[in-house]
C-alpha cells in the first residue's frame, strides 16, 4: 500500500515536471519566434512581389534561422483599399506595407518632388536622389512613425490609351486620363487633359468600359496588371512626366520591439541596395512590357521625339515655381529640396 502511494506521488511529480518543462520550452520557443506581416495591393504574380518581397522574406528567415519570419499578404487580403496601406503601417494594424506615396499625395509633399517634369534622367537617378533626401532628414516629417525599408522610383511615366493615340502634346487636350498622383495630375491639366485619381487596381475596368480615355502610368503595368488587354496605343514619353515612387515601410514600434539581432537582420536586408534592386526590377519589366506590345500587330507603340519632349517640358516648366510656392505655403522649403536635385529657381 505504501509502495503504491509512493509510486503515485512519483508519477504525479514527474508529470508536473514534464508539464512545467514543456510550458517553459513552449514559452521560450514562442518568444524566440517573431512573425512580421506585410500587406500590399499587388497580386502574387507582380514583379515586385516575386522579385523583391518574396526574396526579402526568404532572406530574413534564413538569416534568423527561422526565428524571424515575414508573412506576405498580397491583393489587400487583410482588408481596406490601396490608399489606406500607409496608415495601416503607421497605426500598427500591420507591421509593413508596400505601397505608393502618391496614393496619399497630401501626406508626402516633399517626396512628390520626384514627379516634377524632367527632374531626373531615369529611375536610378531618382532613387539615388530620394535616398540623399531621406538620409539627410529632408523627408522625415512624411514618414512619422515609420521606418523606411525601401524607397525607389519606377520607370518613366508614359501614357496608354484605348481609342485615340497620343502622338503629340496637342493630342492630350480634352482627354480623360488616370493620374497616379496629385503632381502628375497637375501636368495632365497643364497640357489640357482632365486627370482622374485612381489606384492602379481600378484602372482595368475603368479603361475597359471607356469611363476614361487612358492613363499616365509606368509601363510595367502593361504586364503586371494585364493592361495590354484593354489599351491599344502606348506612348513612350521619355523622362518628361517624372516618376511614381514606391516604398516598403515598417511600423516604428514593430521595429523597436525586435531584438537587436533581429533589427540588424532587417537593416542588412533593406535600405538603398534593396531600393536599387527594386528600381532595376521595374526598368527591366518596363522593357519587357514594351517589347510585348511591340510584338502584337493589334497594338501601336509611339515614341515622342527629343523635340517633342523639349516642347512639352517648356510648357510644363512653370510647374517648378508653382510647386515651390505650394511648399512654402505649407511651411516647407521647396527651394532647398530642389537645390539637392541641382535645380535653382530665378
Amino acid at each position: 500500500m505504501t509502495l503504491g502511494h509512493t509510486r503515485l506521488a512519483f508519477f504525479r511529480q514527474s508529470a508536473a515536471a514534464v508539464a512545467l518543462a514543456s510550458g517553459l520550452f513552449g514559452a521560450s520557443f514562442a518568444a524566440a519566434q517573431t512573425e512580421l506581416r506585410l500587406h500590399t495591393f499587388v497580386g502574387p504574380s507582380h514583379i515586385i512581389f516575386t522579385n523583391i518581397l518574396e526574396p526579402l522574406a526568404a532572406e530574413i528567415a534564413e538569416a534568423s534561422g527561422g526565428e524571424l519570419t515575414l508573412t506576405l499578404y498580397p491583393s489587400m487580403q487583410l482588408g481596406g483599399g490601396a490608399p489606406q496601406l500607409i496608415r495601416q503601417a503607421q497605426e500598427g494594424t500591420v507591421d509593413m506595407v508596400f505601397s505608393l506615396p502618391g496614393y496619399t499625395s497630401p501626406q508626402f509633399p516633399r517626396t512628390q518632388m520626384i514627379e516634377l517634369p524632367g527632374l531626373s534622367e531615369d529611375g536610378v537617378a531618382s532613387t539615388t536622389l530620394m535616398w540623399e533626401l531621406l538620409e539627410n532628414g529632408y523627408l522625415d516629417p512624411e514618414f512619422d512613425g515609420l521606418k523606411v525599408l525601401a524607397l525607389w522610383a519606377a520607370d518613366d511615366a508614359g501614357i496608354y490609351t484605348r481609342e485615340k493615340p497620343i502622338r503629340s502634346m496637342e493630342d492630350i487636350a480634352g482627354m480623360i486620363l488616370r493620374s497616379p498622383s496629385a503632381a502628375q495630375a497637375g501636368q495632365i491639366e497643364a497640357l489640357g487633359g482632365t486627370p482622374v485619381a485612381m489606384p492602379i487596381t481600378e484602372l482595368y475596368p475603368q479603361l475597359e468600359r471607356g469611363v476614361i480615355d487612358g492613363a499616365m502610368v509606368p509601363f510595367t503595368t502593361i504586364l503586371d496588371f494585364r493592361m495590354h488587354e484593354v489599351a491599344n496605343y502606348y506612348t513612350l514619353t521619355g523622362p518628361i512626366f517624372g516618376r511614381s515612387q514606391f516604398t516598403v515601410v515598417m511600423n516604428e514600434d514593430s521595429y523597436n520591439r525586435l531584438s537587436p539581432e533581429h533589427q540588424a537582420i532587417i537593416d542588412n536586408a533593406t535600405g538603398i541596395e534593396l531600393s536599387r534592386k527594386a528600381t532595376q526590377a521595374y526598368l527591366d519589366r518596363a522593357d519587357e512590357s514594351v517589347a510585348f506590345v511591340r510584338a502584337d500587330p493589334s497594338k501601336e507603340v509611339i515614341e515622342f521625339s527629343a523635340e517633342e519632349q523639349a516642347r512639352i517640358l517648356e510648357t510644363l516648366s512653370p510647374i517648378y515655381a508653382q510647386w515651390a510656392a505650394e511648399m512654402e505655403a505649407q511651411g516647407i522649403d521647396g527651394r532647398a529640396l530642389l537645390a539637392v536635385a541641382g535645380v535653382t529657381l530665378d
